[in-house]
C-alpha cells in the first residue's frame, strides 16, 4: 500500500490497512471525479506561497507571465425569466432543520465534550439510514476526517455505534462510510499567503478529489485548529476559509460540519466561539455542545450535555437537546427539553435517595402511597429539599423515576400474616 502525503485512510474491513486518500475512480462503487472542477493546482508543500500568488494573479486578471492584464469575461447575472413558471425550490437538508446541504456548519464545544463521538455517530446514521438525536438524516455516503485522534480511538468509538445500531462494520462499509486519521500529521487545508489571502494547500486538493469521488452527504472535520493556519481573528481570512469548505459541500451536494473549540471568553459568555464573530456569520448554521456548570459546590454530572442550536439561516432554530453519555455514546434524555430541567431532575433524585437513607437509619418508615407517611410530602419539609427549592411535586417525579430504573423498591416488613411495606433503596447486585 502507498501513502499520499502521509495520510492514513482507514479501511473499515481491516482497520490496520493504509490506502491513499483518493480511491481509484470507479473502485468500490465510487463515482468518477473527472467531471468536477479542479481546485487551484498545488504540487507540494513548498508551493503554498507560490500557488497563492499565482491564484491571486489569476483572480485579479494578471497574467502569470509578462505581467499583462487579461480582460475578464462579462458578469453572468442570474436569469430570472423562468421563475414565474417554475416551482420555488425547497430548502434541502442533510439533517432536517439543523444542517443545510451545500453549506458549512460549525459544531463547537470544549475539549472532551463529545463532539467527535457525536459527529461520528451522525456519519454512521447517514450511511445506515438510521435515527440521530431524534431526527432522520438523509441517507448517503459520509466522510469523517479526524486530525486529533488515531485510528484505534475511531475504532473504539465506532464499535459503540455499531453496538447501538446492532449492525456490523461491513454494514457501514456497504453504506459508504469513509474514515481518515491525520493525527500527528499535517492536516492544514488553508494557509495565508504573503498578501494575506487564504489559499488551499495540497491536503485540500487531496480531500477535494476524494469528495469528488465519494460525493458524501456528510463531511465531518475534527477540528478547525488542525485544518486552518490563518488568523482566527481576521474576518476576511475566516470568511475565505469557510468559503473553501463550502466549496467541498457544493461539490458533494452535501454538508460539511467543522468541529471547533471555544475560547475562554466563548465559554464564559456561552457563545461557544473563538476568535471573532465572523465564525458565526460565515456559516449558515451552527450548534454548541456544553456540559453542566456545578452550583453551590455541588459535584457536576459529568455524563450530561446540552446541544444548543445557535443559528439557522434557512429555518427556525431547533430546540436544544439534552444528552447523556451511555454505552460509549451521547444519547437523548427522554422527556427532557432543557439542560436546566435535566439538572433539576438529577438533583431531585439525589436528594430523594439521600433523605431516604437518613429516614431509614432513623427507623422513620416512608411509603409511596399517599397518606401520613407519603415520602415526597415528608421529604419536601426537610432542609435539603428546601435549600434546593424542591416541593413534593419534583420529589414525586424523582420517586417514579427511581422506581423505573430499579434504584428503590417496596421492602416487606412485619409479619407474613399482616404484610406491610416500606420504601427502601435496592441493593446493587
Amino acid at each position: 500500500m502507498t501513502k499520499v502525503y502521509g495520510s492514513q485512510y482507514i479501511n473499515l474491513g481491516d482497520v490496520s490497512t493504509e490506502a491513499p486518500l483518493r480511491p481509484e475512480p470507479g473502485a468500490n462503487g465510487s463515482a468518477d471525479h473527472r467531471g468536477h472542477e479542479e481546485p487551484p493546482p498545488v504540487s507540494g508543500p513548498g508551493d503554498y506561497a507560490n500557488s497563492g500568488r499565482d491564484h491571486q494573479r489569476a483572480n485579479s486578471g494578471e497574467r502569470a507571465q509578462g505581467g499583462k492584464q487579461d480582460r475578464l469575461p462579462p458578469l453572468a447575472f442570474i436569469d430570472m425569466s423562468r421563475w414565474d413558471n417554475e416551482p420555488v425550490p425547497e430548502q434541502e437538508w442533510a439533517v432536517h432543520s439543523r444542517i443545510p446541504r451545500r453549506q458549512c456548519v460549525l459544531f463547537s464545544g470544549e475539549g472532551s465534550a463529545g463532539k467527535s463521538t457525536t459527529q461520528l455517530y451522525l456519519s454512521a446514521a447517514h450511511v445506515l439510514g438510521r435515527d440521530w438525536l431524534g431526527t432522520m438524516p438523509e441517507p448517503g455516503p459520509a466522510l469523517f476526517i479526524d486530525a486529533e485522534d488515531e485510528e484505534r480511538v475511531m475504532h473504539q468509538r465506532l464499535a459503540a455505534i455499531t453496538k447501538h445500531y446492532n449492525v456490523t462494520f461491513k454494514d457501514l462499509i456497504k453504506g459508504g462510510l469513509h474514515l481518515l486519521s491525520l493525527s500527528g500529521q499535517d492536516g492544514v487545508l488553508a494557509v495565508a499567503s504573503r498578501s494575506g489571502k487564504i489559499e488551499p494547500t495540497p491536503r485540500y486538493q487531496q480531500i477535494y478529489e476524494a469528495v469528488g469521488d465519494i460525493k458524501p452527504i456528510m463531511i465531518g472535520l475534527a477540528s478547525s485548529a488542525n485544518f486552518y493556519a490563518g488568523s482566527e481573528i481576521d474576518r476576511s481570512q475566516v470568511q475565505q476559509f469557510i468559503s473553501l469548505l463550502t466549496r467541498l459541500a457544493v461539490l458533494a451536494n452535501g454538508s460539511i460540519v467543522l468541529l471547533s473549540h471555544p475560547s475562554l471568553t466563548g465559554i464564559a459568555n456561552d457563545t461557544g466561539l473563538s476568535g471573532n464573530t465572523q465564525w458565526h456569520n460565515a456559516v449558515r448554521a451552527r450548534f454548541y455542545m456544553k456540559g453542566i456548570k456545578p452550583e453551590n459546590g455541588d459535584d457536576p454530572d459529568s455524563d450530561l450535555r446540552e446541544i444548543v442550536f445557535k443559528k439557522n439561516n434557512y429555518g427556525p432554530i431547533s430546540e436544544s437537546i439534552v444528552v447523556r453519555y451511555q454505552n460509549g455514546l451521547f444519547l437523548p434524555v427522554p422527556g427532557v427539553a432543557s439542560l436546566d430541567r435535566a439538572v433539576q431532575e438529577t438533583r431531585s433524585s439525589e436528594i430523594f435517595l439521600a433523605l431516604l437513607d437518613r429516614f431509614t437509619k432513623a427507623n422513620r418508615n416512608v411509603s409511596d402511597k399517599k397518606g401520613t407517611n407519603y415520602a415526597p410530602a415528608l421529604f419536601a419539609k426537610e432542609a435539603e429539599a428546601k435549600s434546593a427549592g424542591l416541593d413534593s411535586k419534583p420529589l414525586e417525579a424523582a420517586m417514579r423515576h427511581l422506581f423505573k430504573i430499579g434504584s428503590i423498591w417496596n421492602e416487606p416488613i412485619g409479619k407474613p400474616s399482616r404484610p406491610q411495606y416500606r420504601l427502601a433503596k435496592r441493593a446493587r447486585e
